[in-house]
C-alpha cells in the first residue's frame, strides 16, 4: 500500500480522534465542576440518634494507622455461648449507639457486638484535614480496618473472625472492607449504595437540566456520562483529601462471604434500581430484601418484626457456630471468653 493511500485511510481516523478529544475536553471543563459540587454537598436527612447505655459494655479506644484515636464499645452476648462477633458500622452523622435498635437483641441470640464511632463522629477524634460526607472513602475503610485489628488483639478474640453490619455509608464501608479481609464471615447492609453507580444515576436524572437539549443528551452514549462522573470524582477527591473506593468492584469480590442486602422500596436518595444494580454485581451467596414503603434507612421502622426475623435467620445460617443444646448449656456466670481451637466457648 502506498504512502498516499495510507494517509487517505488515516486522516479520517485522526480527525475523528481529534474531534473526540476536543469534545471530551469541552465536556470535562463544562460539567466536571457541576458534578464535583454534587459530590461535595451535604445531604438533607436526619440521622438516627440513640441515648448511650449506662454501665453496659466495655468502653475501649483504638488507633488507626494514620494515628487517630477512635472510641468503641464491646458488648458481650447474653447467652451461655458465643455464636460470633458482629461489628456495627453506623450511618453518616450518627454514632456507635445507633446499633441498639438494629442489633442489641442479637446479644440475646448469642452474638458479641462491637460498635464504634467513625472519625469526626461521636467521641472519636477528628481529622482536621477531612470533611466527611455521605460517600464511602478510604478514611472510613481505614477506621473499620483499625477496629478489626483491635479486635484481633483482645484476649477474648474470636478465631472465627467477624460479621459486619453496616447502615447506609457504613454498609458500603463494610462491603469494601469485607472484600479485602478473609476474616469476615458475613455481611449485612441496610441502605448501602455505590459511589459510581449512584452518581451516574443522578447525572442521568439531571442531564436535561444542564445539557439543555433533550435531543442531544438522549443521544449521548452512556460512557460519556460515566466519564463526566469519573472526572467529577477525581476533582472531589482532591478537594476533600480522600479517595472513593469502588464499591461495585468490592461487591464483585465479596464471595464466598454471604451478603444480606436490605433496602427501602421508597428510598428517595438511593432508588431501589440502584440497589438492584449493585446487588447484581455480587456472586452467590447473597440475599436481597426490598422493603415495600420504606424510605432510606427506615426499613426497620416499617417492618420491625420481619426485619428482626430476616437478620436473625441470615445470621443463624452463616454464623460460625450454632447454639449449644439447652441441656448442655453452661450458666452465664460460668462462661469465659477463652476460645478453644474449635472456636466453641
Amino acid at each position: 500500500m502506498s504512502t498516499s493511500s495510507l494517509l487517505i485511510l488515516l486522516v479520517p481516523t485522526l480527525v475523528a480522534l481529534g474531534t473526540l478529544a476536543v469534545f471530551l475536553i469541552h465536556v470535562a471543563i463544562r460539567y466536571t465542576p457541576i458534578v464535583g459540587r454534587v459530590f461535595e454537598e451535604k445531604p438533607l436527612f436526619l440521622p438516627l440518634r440513640v441515648s448511650p447505655l449506662q454501665n453496659d459494655g466495655e468502653e475501649v479506644s483504638f488507633t488507626t494507622k494514620d494515628g487517630l484515636k477512635l472510641a468503641g464499645t464491646y458488648l458481650t452476648a447474653r447467652t451461655a455461648s458465643r455464636l460470633g462477633v458482629l461489628v456495627f458500622c453506623h450511618e453518616y452523622l450518627s454514632d456507635r449507639w445507633s446499633y441498639r435498635p438494629y442489633a442489641d437483641y442479637l446479644r440475646d441470640l448469642g452474638f458479641d457486638i462491637f460498635t464504634f464511632d467513625f472519625r469526626n463522629h461521636g467521641k472519636s477524634e477528628s481529622d482536621p484535614q477531612y470533611k466527611p460526607l455521605q460517600w464511602v472513602t478510604d478514611h472510613e475503610t481505614a477506621d473499620l480496618r483499625g477496629a478489626l485489628a483491635y479486635l484481633r488483639t483482645r484476649p477474648d478474640r474470636d478465631p472465627a473472625g467477624f460479621g459486619l453490619y453496616g447502615i447506609s455509608r457504613g454498609g458500603g464501608t463494610a462491603l469494601v472492607t469485607a472484600a479485602r479481609d478473609p476474616g469476615v464471615w458475613g455481611v449485612i447492609t441496610d441502605g448501602a449504595f455505590p459511589t459510581r453507580g449512584t452518581m451516574l444515576a443522578y447525572i442521568l436524572r439531571w442531564a436535561e437540566i444542564y445539557v439543555g437539549s433533550p435531543i442531544l443528551w438522549k443521544r449521548m452514549p452512556l460512557w460519556v456520562f460515566s466519564y463526566v462522573g469519573f472526572m467529577g470524582r477525581m476533582q472531589s477527591q482532591r478537594n476533600l483529601r480522600c479517595h472513593f473506593p469502588d464499591v461495585e468492584r468490592a461487591v464483585a469480590r465479596l464471595a464466598p462471604r454471604p451478603w444480606l442486602m436490605i433496602h427501602g422500596g421508597k428510598d428517595a436518595y438511593i432508588g431501589p434500581e440502584i440497589a438492584r444494580l449493585l446487588f447484581a454485581e455480587a456472586r452467590e451467596p447473597k440475599e436481597l430484601w426490598i422493603v415495600p414503603g420504606a424510605k432510606h434507612n427506615r426499613c426497620r421502622e416499617v417492618q420491625p418484626e420481619s426485619y428482626a426475623e430476616r437478620v436473625s435467620s441470615f445470621l443463624g445460617r452463616v454464623a460460625p457456630r450454632r447454639p449449644l443444646p439447652k441441656e448442655t448449656a453452661v450458666p452465664v456466670g460460668q462462661v469465659t471468653k477463652e476460645m478453644t481451637s474449635s472456636g466453641v466457648l
